[in-house]
């Protein structure tokens, strides 16, 4: 393996020594020194040659410093498979005339700078029911896009040289307007009543779309395009659109297949049936779906049979789809779309928890749409433009200006640009006519693209356009974003020859920026819970005053990726590289399947004089705690300070930055620490060693360190000492909240047992180890003598399960035992009896053996 460095000195011509370090976790594994000759001005490429380890799927990190002490650190994934760590992006965009060096360029950038792995290429299709038309390379999506197959390619081919992966983005159940020219038949299709079969649709006319009885999907646009809906378990629709999948694959040389629906875009209580007049239950059919698809593919070529299927508006506690796919499907990693249902930090928390219990471990890929409901930026309102055959008006809400009539009419504003960059022009604006309107947008008197409104509803097709509705997702341009250098400029926006449509209101343009804290704080959670956040993406086309035609690297905000850029400054992009090494070096720690979930209450953790949470309470500072098998235990610490509310997707305050910290941490019990190591995208990313004591309170068994510094999310990873995993947990060695160790009664075993235990907010918390994942029998011992049964909430690495009950037992000396039966992964885990109220009874606990069942 080669490791590349480019050094350039602005010097006296000499020589100087490059150090390269290579660490796994908080080992350095390697080390050399060379020394490079530079003539002054000289830039010149280093390479040093690198034997990695046989071990198969480990990230490394890699320090390369200088003896001024400059040091800059990149990340080296060695896995032999994109399924494990699928750090997902996508690209947009495949315009005729891109360059085979502009593709290897943006290509290079994901995959080199920011090591993404997988890449969706989205919307890149003729069709949802047909890729590409017969005997053509080029071809109009539908948005009237021009799509090149060459470019598709150029693209993929750019990936495959640096070892990544293309998947098509597809649809599972969606059709074209006049989709039975296709080869695709009506009787397999998704319907609203079980008797009229009613398909007709007339693009002209908007209103027939009231007539149509298979479901649709409209899309706005002139003329609007439509997208009908088919049944996931007719067979003869599985295997058609299993034949498309094949041929992306044999065609363009994609390697896998991004399979998606709608949800419950059609409402919650709806009905669905097939052409047979038989009711389809739509949110059970993509698991079949999916495994047809995957079971093609991989009879077609099993190196390129990739397959994810979107669980729309993920969560636990989706009423639609997401536990078939989840549970179900043959996808190689599970993927969702976070919508209402993943509003909050907790709730990811909850979702991405729940999903490697019931898969089996897969990495989560999360497509959450950063500052999708905030617009942010510096704003201009066309009220205050110099005007020419337009003219200012009002709603009595809402200022704006309207009369673009004639050729020659336009608005003018002085902008003033913060940094050099790429931006996207985010209007506001209202078009209640049922043609979609286009202006031409020029900067400094040049013309650089055409912004596009569409008619603007209140709700989708059928729904008349409507002169009171502003939308923010009214603009679609052509090139999509400008590259504007720091200062003043003048932009323009006018209505010429070849413009289409007629009037608007316009009321404000953004330049539209990301905010920094929400998006580190985001990825910072996501990252921690062990999923990974589909946000990267390139084929972005922009403005040539850049010296190129499409932009660097941009941020995902919008469900329709193309629309999707808003600007990273450069200090959100310093950041966003800084994470990506970070979650490659460190991705065993993050993602592996042996890394679970312990318990987030708060008798886990104290931080001295902080306010801190295990459900990301706005404010706080915001733990997580993992185990990794029996090597490791991993406290993840996200600075949530700054926040007002507990949705990520939103703007929020930076976070009070955080130093020399006292941290008591309460480790699995029955383990002993050999290291405490911290690591943060935050600080550079390399592993420090912190000194730690360890203690014994009334509370358990802890250790104490100090953490230096917390500015977004610092991991701390415990190496434990491996070994010493008992069968039999002695309650008195647990962690005890509220509750007493006596011995006034024989028949125990250990020291003790835990007494004083019946009012609300007790709780023991038990550590054990199991080796492989199976059915195991809990076993605990007690006494209880009292007027009715005793019970106890259960939780198991923070889920809750059925509850305890234990049986009255004849005197205090006469211990009994219960069992609880319950499936486990192999690894720690941190088991909490929790007393949930006062009517709940005493017992005295003395130990759980673990028996196999």
């Amino acid at each position: 393996m080669q490791i590349g460095c480019v050094i350039q000195n602005r010097s006296d011509a000499g020589s100087t020594d490059i150090n390269i370090e290579i660490f796994y976790l908080e080992s350095k594994i390697w080390e050399m020194t060379q020394t490079v000759s530079l003539n002054t001005n000289e830039q010149k490429n280093v390479i040093v040659n690198w034997t990695a380890p046989e071990t198969d799927f480990r990230g490394y990190l890699v320090r390369i410093g200088l003896p001024n002490g400059q040091s800059e650190v990149t990340a080296i994934d060695v896995s032999s498979d994109v399924r494990r760590y699928p750090r997902y992006g996508y690209s947009v965009d495949f315009f005729p005339g891109e360059t085979a060096e502009e593709s290897d360029k943006m290509i290079r950038e994901l995959a080199q700078v920011y090591h993404i792995n997988l890449v969706q290429y989205y919307d890149w299709m003729y069709r949802h029911d047909k890729n590409a038309p017969d005997g053509e390379n080029t071809w109009k999506d539908m948005f009237g896009h021009t799509i090149s197959g060459d470019v598709i390619k150029q693209r993929i081919n750019a990936g495959h040289t640096y070892n990544q992966k293309a998947m098509a983005y597809q649809m599972s159940y969606m059709a074209r307007e006049g989709y039975e020219n296709y080869g695709v038949n009506r009787m397999w299709g998704l319907y609203s009543d079980s008797v009229d079969r009613n398909i007709t649709y007339d693009p002209s006319d908007e209103s027939s779309i009231n007539n149509i009885d298979q479901y649709v999907f409209p899309l706005e646009g002139k003329p609007a395009p439509v997208l009908f809906a088919f049944n996931p378990f007719n067979i003869e629709w599985q295997q058609f659109m299993a034949n498309q999948y094949v041929e992306a694959v044999n065609d363009f040389g994609f390697d896998g297949i991004q399979i998606d629906q709608m949800g419950d875009y059609w409402g919650k209580d709806v009905t669905y049936y097939d052409y047979e007049g038989n009711t389809v239950d739509l949110a059970n059919s993509f698991a079949a779906f999916t495994n047809h698809a995957k079971e093609q593919l991989k009879i077609n070529n099993e190196q390129k049979s990739i397959v994810t299927m979107n669980a729309v508006n993920g969560g636990e506690n989706d009423y639609f789809s997401t536990s078939n796919i989840i549970k179900e499907a043959d996808t190689d990693f599970a993927f969702s779309e976070l919508w209402g249902n993943c509003s909050t930090y907790n709730d990811i928390k909850n979702f991405v928890n729940w999903q490697r219990l019931n898969d089996g471990g897969k990495t989560m890929v999360l497509a959450a749409y950063m500052n999708q409901y905030d617009i942010q930026g510096d704003t201009y309102y066309f009220e205050n433009a110099q005007m020419k055959g337009v003219h200012a008006n009002s709603d009595g809400e809402i200022n704006y200006i309207t009369g673009f009539d004639e050729n020659g009419d336009k608005a003018e504003l002085q902008i003033n640009v913060p940094e050099d960059g790429y931006y996207m022009l985010i209007f506001h604006a209202a078009n209640g006519t049922d043609t979609q309107a286009s202006k031409n947008i020029y900067i400094d008197g040049t013309k650089y693209m055409e912004a596009f409104f569409d008619s603007t509803r209140n709700g989708s097709i059928p729904a008349a356009p409507d002169w009171s509705i502003y939308s923010y997702d009214a603009s679609f341009t052509t090139p999509k974003t400008l590259h504007l250098t720091a200062g003043s400029h003048m932009l323009s926006i006018m209505q010429e020859d070849g413009n289409k449509g007629g009037d608007i209101r316009l009321h404000s343009v953004t330049l539209g920026t990301y905010d920094k804290n929400s998006v580190m704080l985001t990825n910072a959670a996501i990252a921690a819970l062990g999923a990974m956040h589909i946000e990267l993406g390139s084929g972005m086309a922009t403005t040539s005053n850049s010296g190129g035609n499409y932009m660097d690297v941009s941020l995902l905000g919008n469900p329709y990726y193309p629309k999707a850029a808003k600007t990273m400054d450069s200090s959100l992009q310093k950041a966003i590289r800084e994470h990506y090494q970070f979650i490659t070096a460190y991705e065993n720690l993050l993602y592996d399947k042996d890394v679970l979930p312990s318990d987030t209450g708060l008798q886990n953790i104290e931080i001295e004089g902080e306010n801190i949470s295990g459900d990301a309470k706005p404010g706080t500072i915001w733990f997580t705690i993992k185990n990794k098998g029996e090597q490791y235990s991993i406290l993840h610490l996200i600075n949530l300070t700054g926040e007002t509310d507990a949705d990520w997707r939103n703007v929020t305050e930076e976070p009070v930055q955080k130093s020399n910290m006292n941290v008591k941490y309460y480790l699995p019990q029955f383990k002993e620490a050999t290291s405490v190591n911290l690591a943060s995208p935050d600080s550079g990313c390399i592993t420090q060693g912190l000194n730690f004591t360890e203690g014994k309170d009334a509370q358990g068994k802890y250790i104490e360190f100090v953490i230096p510094s917390l500015k977004y999310w610092d991991m701390v990873y415990v190496a434990l000492e491996e070994g010493n995993n008992p069968v039999q947990i002695e309650a008195e060695d647990s962690i005890l909240t509220n509750v007493n160790v006596a011995n006034n009664h024989v028949g125990y075993t250990g020291t003790g047992f835990v007494d004083s235990y019946g009012e609300e907010g007790d709780s023991v918390t038990m550590d054990f180890y199991v080796d492989e994942e199976k059915t195991y029998n809990l076993q605990f011992k007690y006494t209880a003598v009292v007027s009715q049964n005793p019970y106890r909430d259960v939780y198991i690495d923070g889920r809750g399960y059925e509850k305890i009950i234990f049986e009255t037992t004849a005197d205090w000396e006469n211990w009994n035992t219960v069992q609880y039966s319950v499936e486990l992964r192999k690894g720690i885990h941190r088991l909490v009896l929790y007393t949930p109220s006062d009517d709940a009874g005493y017992l005295n606990l003395d130990c759980m053996q673990i028996v196999d069942n």
